[in-house]
């Protein structure tokens, strides 16, 4: 465990987008406030016309009761495919941990919510907007599902491309119509993708620390135990993501 900790602490992106990270809330503090009200105090054309489709539709669209049941599908196809339990953990683990992050900031930062026109922290009204979780969900939740589609080489690169792509147009919709409807500052939006971004980096990681075949051996169809340490004999792949035959 004191391996897998220190790999991750010393993971240079990581430390890189930790830094990114608290950089980017100090500056949400006060110098970027001018920037915040100017897109929060910008007119709003066809308020009355397109208010409600837009959160209906566009603004559920990184919303964890969309993106989670996307990224379960993945993790639980790959899981099936690969008979290892490695795509769930990974997804559990880096939703859990993207979640608890954006929650702790919301809850020690307290800021003020966009209608209030202050983008102060630690306001009076108990505002929790910052930073926005369905930025956070756009990078990590969708991220996630890239990885693993490219980690266990589920789709052809051109696939991959266009999912990556696809990525790219979510997070910008979504930092639109976020600002557009007065759902959160401009920065909430960037400092959420930034910790969606960290936690993304830290499951990769994680993944690349976990033991060759350490969650393959818990599957229950390969006669392995999830207490012992000893791998089915039948299993010689482990979890290095070469794709077995899939059952009929």
């Amino acid at each position: 465990m004191s391996e897998i900790a220190w790999g991750i602490a010393s993971d240079k992106i990581a430390i890189v987008m930790a830094v990114l990270l608290i950089t980017m809330t100090m500056l949400s503090a006060g110098p970027l406030h001018p920037i915040d009200n100017l897109i929060n105090n910008a007119p709003r054309p066809y308020w009355d016309e397109i208010r409600t489709f837009l959160i209906l539709w566009p603004d559920t669209v990184a919303s964890r009761f969309v993106a989670i049941p996307v990224l379960a599908v993945t993790v639980l196809q790959l899981a099936y495919w690969h008979r290892s339990w490695r795509p769930i953990i990974l997804g559990g683990v880096g939703v859990v941990g993207m979640m608890g992050l954006v929650a702790s900031m919301k809850l020690l930062l307290a800021r003020n919510h966009p209608r209030t026109g202050d983008p102060a922290f630690f306001g009076d009204a108990g505002g929790v907007s910052f930073p926005s979780g369905h930025g956070a969900n756009a990078i990590l939740i969708y991220g996630l599902v890239l990885f693993l589609i490219i980690r266990y080489n589920a789709a052809r690169p051109h696939i991959v491309r266009r999912l990556a792509y696809c990525i790219v147009g979510i997070a910008i919709l979504q930092s639109l119509v976020s600002t557009y409807l007065h759902f959160h500052w401009f920065t909430d939006l960037v400092t959420g993708m930034i910790a969606g971004g960290l936690s993304l980096r830290i499951v990769m990681r994680l993944d690349a620390l976990i033991p060759s075949g350490r969650t393959t051996m818990w599957w229950p169809w390969y006669g392995g135990s999830f207490w012992s340490s000893d791998p089915p004999a039948s299993d010689s792949d482990g979890d290095d993501g070469t794709a077995r035959a899939k059952v009929a």
